[in-house]
């Protein structure tokens, strides 16, 4: 059947090769139902044949269906009327109407905005087609991405039809379904505006061998083993469509040059045979065999931003390599699983197939690293020398050509590794040529000096000769040394170039300390210049600030030859014991100093130490439990406890006996001289961990039978709690009734110990491998193997997610240091942390926070997420959860007088509540989406902003006041003055509006070149402030008066805000930066994310600075502190413990911070 399959384009719905799968079912019945859809996913994956497919079958229903391509309406030199102009004539094509009356309809309507104008487009089709219900399908809707305008109006149009259904019930009719390469955060590019988050994403996989079986038919080869013949080819493509249907057609083709008869393929040589021909004709030259092409547009989209491809080459160089890269949804990755040439898989990226592993392999990876890198040659040559060979290292004007060209580019560690050995020797080869030249100036003077006096007697004309010899010796030696000097400025602030850039991407893969050193390092370097440049100075501080702010690990327990498997703390908190599969347990002072090594005669694994006494406790992996006397480090007991590893042991806190749990099944309870006290029995699979209550000495054991049990002291059974997949870790609190545990589905339970269940925690990807209560906090901490260590609440809500560089396996809790911890994977090294710092709090919520708002006493804070609005304390308490639909929240005020709260849904509600949760009522009658909300001063008003540019005004009671028509675009963000008697908007035609409050139009001001998103007046309400896309924050009077200009962002504002005594503006800007100005324009200080922008800024009355940032992090920066920190002091004292005691430290970076003083907090 030489014709049966077809490579390329979009299948016929009924062609015999259109292979059904999960996605076909999933998305007919989503559409069905109501859904709004979207198929993303790499190219050539088949989703233009599923939405054929899907076309044809809702007609056949006697649905109405259009399905727009958007490839076809144009994207070269268009312009927005055009674009709209063609989706509709689309649409009016598709859906009969007669394209005279939508050439007229279209001039009747051309005084709207474009997106109104297809807005009520849609509201006539959806009239003329009142019977039935109508489907849209959008193809390459990654086309749209790179037209010349915004097309941001257009998805959220689709957002406004799905949300209007709870307004409109004709909107349930229409549903659409978007398909392209691309991620539902592409689709709105203004990250102000509310994300495109409704719908349901379809997932679209390779074929199965199951699926693909109608493939088989056209093999027609006489053997009966197609099936076999089949998965191999499944074998090299994964499933991956486009790939499947060649490789079967090249089996058709080869198969039909056999001379005379069919080919016959032996039962045994399946793969033989399929390997032979996807090698000869895929694999083999391919770049001239790949045709169709598919294979060359991997490529392209893998090379063509060569400031990225560095980065997305490198991760899957890890990969090819063996490493697991775990996902973490960034853009990176991301990137490679739009390229098709990766695919996430439980939680980690592979390669999508073994062709793709095979053409895009390590050598062809390498060779484009190489044409990226300008010093290829010297760096493979390198590191083939396991990094040691300094010769290879760049030098002079290779290097800094080099360092030239990693700016603006996400590099490698070994990269900037390369990088900065490179400046190190080249500042030291320079420092030893002048040493060298100042000594032989100093000789050549010294001998000519000694000529001079030796001749006294000498003719006045030989004496002045001489003179001037030595006069113009000596000065070539001040012109050698200006220009020694001059080489020497030159490779030091390449040097600090290179610091700085290895600070940043040591901080970007999580190795916190040493990206601390090199920015200390640079820092330092700069103060020891005579000159330098302002750019780089303002590089280094703010690589320095970042660190500072956001870094959480304090100091390194290193020392240990093979992976650490345990780790506790001692009561008082003074030592800390590791375990290790190097047959040894070490003992460390809290500032990290090795006090003791106790060898063992097998692997210890569990360590616990005895709450009151000088008592250790170690269990191994081949079952023995042994107790160790802490006065004199002897051992005292062994015993030999279970049959297999001892997975866990615990003291109970108040009674003397210790519990243990292994992979026997079994719990076991002993005293503290080793005797054995009792066995329970009772699981069914190994028994991973121990804990015991401290209200009462109940035992909880969790096992890999999915259920943690709970036992008296005695041995009885009291209870057994359930879970869903294997139970790895449990705890209970000492300050409350919860008992916390986790298992495979990465989820935290938590349990009233009465067997109540409490509440489910949700934010880990991977399995959480430990759990403690933090007991003066009412506070969680877990560890998991998505590398984070996670800080919750016992209400619920994520304080911190603390990003690690490994596997978070082990954890132990500080008795002693608030919050401090230490935290281990499997590898040599233990991590102590400081999880929270003195200069900021956080608050981690699932999704961007559009907006927040404090409250007037400062006691409150509003922050939302989706379509839940969180009410919080300054101690981090949900004190209220609003849950207002399935519309996201974008904008939240806070009443004058405190007693209401009002919150805007992009489903164009605001409802008015009160702070502890309860509702009181919608405004209703909005025709249009809000976007802000305002009371005024006296309680008694609300101002609200909408997307058709008007603000109305209602009473709190719910009635309209009226309605002013303020802005030609979007209105954006509406305030009161002070006394009441004015109100402000700002909007995205760059304008700001300001009205009497009675309605009178007073002035209108072309503030900005683009849209105005953040808006504050002064609190004594003689000043305004406006700041918005053009990078810009202006302070304005009343009457128009321009009085001052800030620049110093390089983004977005999307935030200003006035401090409460009024002489300070805080702006927050997508370049990643809160800038804090006195009024008279000067930067007092700059604070930084921890790599992504910042939403919004508001001060709050108790003093702190409350800020949002775009990947869900509520940050409240303590002011007090930061305004009168030293940076580099506060550096050095962070990192004093770690330089005084790690083994690891080298000598010269033990004086790194000489001269400042320290006091290691």
């Amino acid at each position: 059947m030489a014709n049966y399959y077809q490579i390329g384009g979009s299948l016929d719905y009924k062609a015999p090769t259109y292979i059904e799968r999960q996605a076909d079912r999933d998305l007919y019945t989503a559409l069905l139902g109501g859904e709004f859809c979207y198929v993303f996913n790499s190219r050539q994956m088949g989703k233009s044949s599923l939405m054929v497919r899907s076309w044809h079958r809702l007609q056949a229903e006697g649905h109405r269906c259009a399905v727009v391509d958007v490839t076809n309406i144009g994207s070269d030199h268009i312009t927005p009327e055009q674009w709209y102009r063609g989706m509709m004539s689309t649409l009016a094509l598709q859906f009969n109407l007669h394209t005279r009356d939508i050439r007229s309809w279209w001039q009747a309507h051309s005084h709207l905005s474009l997106t109104q104008i297809l807005s009520q487009f849609i509201e006539m089709l959806l009239a003329q087609c009142s019977e039935q219900r109508l489907f849209i399908f959008v193809d390459e809707v990654d086309s749209l991405l790179n037209l010349p305008f915004s097309v941001d109006d257009f998805f959220a149009l689709i957002r406004f039809c799905y949300n209007r259904r709870t307004i409109e019930p004709d909107y349930k009719r229409l549903t659409f379904a978007i398909f392209g390469v691309a991620t539902p955060a592409d689709l709105i590019a203004d990250k102000q505006r509310t994300p495109f988050n409704i719908g349901r994403a379809i997932v679209l996989n390779g074929f199965s061998l199951e699926d693909a079986m109608p493939l088989a038919q056209g093999l027609d080869l006489q053997t009966p083993n197609t099936q076999a013949i089949l998965q191999e080819v499944l074998n090299w493509t994964g499933g991956q469509p486009f790939l499947t249907q060649k490789v079967c057609q090249l089996l058709v083709s080869f198969s039909q040059t056999a001379v005379n008869e069919p080919l016959k393929v032996p039962p045994g040589m399946e793969k033989f045979w399929v390997d032979s021909v996807v090698r000869s004709h895929i694999i083999d030259r391919w770049e001239s065999q790949d045709e169709p092409e598919h294979l060359r547009t991997i490529r392209d989209r893998l090379l063509y931003d060569e400031r990225r491809t560095g980065r997305l080459l490198g991760i899957y160089q890890r990969w090819l390599e063996g490493q697991v890269i775990s996902a973490d949804d960034s853009r990176d990755q991301i990137e490679l699983l739009l390229s098709g040439v990766m695919v996430q898989q439980a939680g980690q990226l592979r390669s999508k197939n073994q062709i793709y592993e095979k053409v895009f392999d390590l050598a062809w990876v390498q060779r484009q690293l190489n044409a990226l890198r300008p010093y290829a040659e010297a760096f493979d040559a390198w590191v083939a020398s396991q990094q040691t060979d300094e010769s290879r290292l760049l030098w002079g004007q290779a290097l800094h050509d080099a360092q030239d060209w990693a700016q603006g580019k996400s590099l490698s560690d070994l990269d900037y590794r390369f990088l900065s050995l490179g400046q190190e020797q080249e500042q030291t080869e320079v420092q030893k040529t002048l040493d060298l030249e100042k000594a032989e100036a100093a000789k050549r003077t010294t001998r000519l000096q000694r000529i001079l006096l030796g001749i006294t007697s000498g003719a006045l004309v030989i004496v002045s000769l001489l003179g001037l010899t030595a006069f113009r010796q000596y000065r070539r030696a001040i012109s050698s040394e200006q220009n020694a000097r001059l080489s020497e400025q030159t490779s030091r602030l390449n040097e600090i170039r290179a610091l700085i850039s290895s600070a940043e991407g040591q901080f970007d893969s999580h190795h916190e300390l040493e990206a601390l050193i090199d920015a200390i390092k640079a820092k330092r370097r700069l103060q020891d210049l005579e000159t330098t440049e302002p750019d780089l100075e303002t590089a280094a501080n703010s690589v320095l600030s970042q660190i500072v702010y956001w870094i959480t690990e304090r100091n390194r327990l290193s020392g240990h030859q093979s992976g650490i498997l345990g780790i506790a703390y001692s009561p008082d908190g003074t030592v800390i014991a590791t375990t290790s599969a190097d047959q040894t347990i070490k003992l460390w002072a809290q500032n990290g100093k090795l006090l003791h090594t106790l060898s063992h005669s097998a692997s210890p694994y569990g360590v616990a130490f005895h709450p009151l006494h000088p008592l250790l406790a170690v269990t191994t992996l081949t079952g023995e439990l042994t107790l160790w006397n802490l006065e004199d480090n002897t051992l005292m007991h062994v015993v030999q406890a279970h049959v297999g590893p001892v997975w866990d042991i615990a003291f109970a806190p108040k009674a003397d006996f210790l519990v243990t749990g292994g992979s026997n099944q079994q719990v076991k309870l002993w005293s503290l001289d080793g005797t054995l006290n009792k066995t329970l029995s009772g699981h069914q699979d190994i028994v991973i961990q121990v804990a015991v209550n401290p209200a009462d000495q109940t035992i909880a054991s969790a096992s890999h039978d999915r259920t943690v049990k709970i036992w008296t002291p005695d041995g009885q059974l009291l209870r057994a709690l359930p879970a869903t997949q294997n139970v790895w870790t449990v705890a209970f609190s000492s300050t409350s009734d919860l008992l916390a545990l986790s298992g495979d589905d990465a989820d935290i339970q938590l349990w009233r110990t009465n067997k109540e269940h409490h509440l489910t925690l949700e934010g880990h990807t991977k399995r959480v491998e430990r759990l403690a209560f933090i007991p003066d906090m009412n506070a969680i901490a877990s560890t998991g193997l998505d590398h984070t260590v996670r800080i919750w609440g016992q209400d619920g809500l994520t304080w911190r997610v603390v990003p690690v560089a490994e596997d978070a396996r082990n954890l132990a809790l500080s008795p002693n240091q608030p919050h401090t911890m230490v935290t281990s994977g499997f590898k040599k090294v233990a991590q102590i942390r400081q999880w929270e710092n003195p200069l900021l709090k956080t608050v981690f919520l699932n999704d961007e926070p559009f907006d927040i708002a404090v409250s007037p006493d400062g006691n409150r804070l509003i922050s939302g997420d989706n379509s839940t609005l969180h009410i919080w304390d300054s101690e981090r308490r949900i004190v209220g959860t609003l849950e207002k639909g399935q519309a996201r929240l974008q904008g939240f005020d806070f009443s004058s007088d405190g007693q209401m709260l009002a919150a805007v849904g992009a489903d164009g509600t605001v409802q008015l509540w009160t702070p502890d949760g309860r509702f009181l009522r919608d405004l209703e009658g909005l025709e249009f989406i809000a976007f802000d909300a305002a009371f005024s001063p006296d309680s008694q008003q609300i101002a609200v902003t909408a997307e058709d540019g008007t603000i109305s005004i209602w009473t709190v009671e719910g009635d309209l006041i009226h309605t002013l028509h303020s802005h030609e675009g979007r209105g954006h963000r509406v305030i009161f003055s002070p006394d009441g008697q004015k109100l402000i908007s700002s909007g995205t035609d760059g304008t700001v509006q300001i009205w009497q409050a009675d309605g009178t139009h007073l002035r209108s001001i072309d503030a900005h070149k683009g849209v105005i998103f953040g808006l504050s007046v002064s609190p004594d309400g003689k000043f305004f402030a406006s700041a918005g896309s053009d990078q810009i924050t202006k302070l304005w009077r009343w009457d128009g008066t321009l009085v001052r200009t800030f620049e110093g962002h390089t983004n977005h504002i999307y935030g200003v805000d006035f401090s409460l005594d009024g002489q300070m503006l805080a702006t927050a800007s997508d370049d990643q930066t809160i800038i804090l100005w006195s009024l008279d324009g000067e930067k007092i200080k700059t604070l930084y994310s921890h790599g992504r922008g910042f939403k919004s800024v508001k001060f709050s009355p108790s003093g702190e600075l409350v800020t949002a940032a775009e990947d869900g992090t509520i940050t409240l920066w303590n002011l007090e502190e930061i305004l009168v920190m030293n940076e580099l002091e506060y550096a050095c004292n962070w990192i004093a413990d770690y330089l005084e005691n790690n083994a690891e430290v080298t000598e010269d970076d033990r004086t790194l911070c000489e001269g400042i003083t320290t006091n290691p907090f």
